[in-house]
């Protein structure tokens, strides 16, 4: 029975292979399979490999912007370490400052008396702007000279950590200070054309201590002479 039904379904296919329709479709499945089957994949392989390109096009792209962006958060931090430098350094100057007018509140009636024509104002900020001008920083050298000669020398320490202080600030408002302070050695030979003798001092010999530093031009000439003790 089995082989009667294999017999016929052989026999039907025979026949339907004579079919032109039959034969013209085989002829098609022949040329258009393989060749679809194969293109599909190789058209997806070179959209595949366009896209990746391109995507490698947008990742070297992006390295060149992290590139740049690094260069510019390195020159950023370098402009904020230099602006950090510069705060610190202006909050120590004003707290030298503060300190300064501080210490001159300290000082006694009778000084604070004298330094009025030369520190006006009631601020720090004030007491800064009058400071740093040099008609100012020569008045307060010439009144500690003054106290040293009279024998006043109590305060001598806080009117000269004043002076020191306004005579560099003021050093600083140049490109080329205009002053230097003048160098005075320890046991040096006392001379009358470079020093002031300061009271109860010898008539000559070496310097024992240097009460007041003078300071001359940059080109050497000497503005006031060094009040020293001998």
């Amino acid at each position: 029975m089995k082989k009667e039904l294999d017999d016929g379904f052989i026999e039907a296919l025979l026949v339907s292979l004579q079919d032109e329709r039959v034969i013209e479709k085989i002829k098609e499945m022949a040329v258009e399979g393989p060749s679809s089957q194969m293109g599909e994949p190789k058209e997806l392989l070179r959209e595949k490999e366009k896209e990746i390109a391109k995507l490698q096009q947008e990742i070297e792209l992006k390295k060149e912007e992290i590139s740049e962006y690094q260069i510019m958060i390195h020159h950023l931090n370098e402009k904020m370490e230099s602006y950090f430098n510069e705060l610190q350094k202006r909050r120590a100057d004003c707290r030298e400052a503060e300190e300064l007018y501080e210490a001159v509140q300290r000082l006694s009636e009778a000084t604070k008396s004298s330094l009025k024509g030369i520190f006006k104002g009631s601020s720090v900020q004030e007491f800064i702007v009058c400071g740093v001008q040099y008609e100012n920083i020569s008045s307060l050298w010439d009144f500690i000279k003054n106290e040293i000669m009279e024998g006043r020398e109590q305060e001598r320490e806080s009117l000269l950590a004043l002076f020191l202080y306004f005579f560099q600030e003021y050093s600083k408002t140049y490109v080329t200070p205009l002053y230097k302070i003048e160098e005075v050695k320890m046991n040096e030979v006392f001379r009358e054309d470079l020093y002031i003798r300061a009271l109860n001092s010898k008539i000559s010999g070496n310097i024992t201590d240097i009460l007041l530093p003078g300071y001359k031009s940059m080109n050497g000439k000497t503005i006031k002479k060094s009040v020293v003790r001998i």
